[in-house]
């Protein structure tokens, strides 16, 4: 089967997880291509005119104004061949997608990780091709495109229980298949020094960690990067870390392995979604403290805490000390953290059987 799968983003634990799932399927006989974006870069003038045109089009039904913004990144650098996978990689995917489509020809487009408008775009270009669409709920947003936009995609897989819930709800037949992660980069003796927070967006809440190293400056405190912080974002964190010496702001590292080599305890405040960095920090037997929502109850399950989601600090703080002070709880989540990264439903060979039983329904 030729595949092509596609997602607005380069950067975080969609791509990554979109290229080895990629890599996996190549290696059992099929042909796949992914097409990276960076949509989450755009400039504010771009972003702006696509506001624009959306009004126009639900306003007057005018579409021409869209026209002119798909000509930008239509075209770009060649593919690259990445462990037996074509990687393209384009700032804008939802206008570089077209001439993939001619230039790869897929049997069927499973898409991710795309905005509501850029995501129309992508359903009548892959429709005028008369090639199958699905699409991929990674992120809480995505169920918009089914209750809000209602596109008609021709299947739909989630990679948690509550986004296929959420899209069965909608009217949408949805199976949960999670994402592939390759946990062989992830594994390392750690020397459960460390409090690490991965990716300290400010939706991410990381004035938890700001507020744990002030009280508790016996404990090494990491806000970890794993995407490019907005400039002055990024001033701010360094403000803090100036001013506390045992915060630390941690560039991106090479493998995963690094994020952990001493970490004791991961803090996952993320409001939505499911990161793979839970299972890659269970994997080594290093609990999490998370808040409290359904894709992170998932995907934690026994071996970490949970704070109600929206919780205060000192609810963080509180949930993170017990974990950190008391050894014998600790030990226990540990060890019930690294059997719940060893459960069937995690295994990529599985969830590879899963995404081809989903393609083989649909493709030409």
């Amino acid at each position: 089967m030729k595949i092509l799968l596609a997602s607005w983003v380069d950067a975080g634990g969609a791509p990554r997880s979109t290229v080895e799932l990629a890599r996996r399927l190549a290696g059992r006989g099929h042909e796949v291509g992914v097409l990276l974006g960076a949509g989450s870069a755009t400039g504010p003038t771009y972003q702006t005119l696509v506001k624009a045109a959306i009004k126009i089009r639900q306003g007057t039904g005018v579409t021409w104004p869209r026209m002119i913004l798909r000509a930008f990144g239509a075209r770009g650098p060649a593919g690259a061949l990445e462990g037996g996978v074509s990687v393209w990689r384009r700032g804008l995917a939802e206008n570089a997608l077209r001439a993939l489509l001619h230039d790869f020809g897929p049997e069927v487009v499973v898409a991710n990780s795309f905005p509501r408008e850029q995501m129309r775009w992508v359903l009548e270009d892959v429709r005028a091709e008369g090639i199958p669409l699905g699409l991929y709920m990674r992120e809480e947003h995505s169920i918009t495109h089914l209750t809000m936009s209602r596109l008609p995609f021709d299947f739909v897989v989630a990679n948690s229980e509550h986004l296929a819930s959420a899209a069965i709800a909608a009217g949408y037949p949805c199976s949960c298949v999670p994402s592939v992660v390759d946990l062989s980069d992830a594994v390392v003796e750690t020397g459960r020094r460390e409090l690490v927070l991965v990716n300290p967006v400010e939706e991410n809440r990381p004035e938890i960690l700001r507020e744990f190293a002030a009280q508790r400056p016996d404990i090494p405190c990491v806000l970890q990067e794993s995407w490019l912080l907005p400039a002055g974002w990024r001033d701010e964190l360094e403000r803090w870390v100036g001013e506390i010496p045992n915060l630390l702001l941690r560039k991106p590292v090479p493998t995963p392995a690094e994020v952990y080599r001493e970490a004791r305890l991961l803090v996952a405040p993320y409001g939505t979604g499911r990161p793979r960095v839970v299972l890659e920090a269970q994997y080594n037997g290093i609990p999490v403290v998370a808040a409290d929502q359904p894709a992170l109850r998932e995907v934690v399950g026994a071996g970490g805490a949970f704070v109600p989601l929206g919780g205060r600090i000192d609810e963080w703080i509180r949930s993170i000390t017990r974990v950190w002070d008391d050894s014998y709880y600790y030990d226990q989540l540990s060890e019930l953290a690294r059997r719940h990264a060893h459960r069937p439903e995690v295994d990529p060979d599985l969830i590879v059987e899963q995404f081809e039983q989903v393609l083989a329904g649909v493709a030409l």
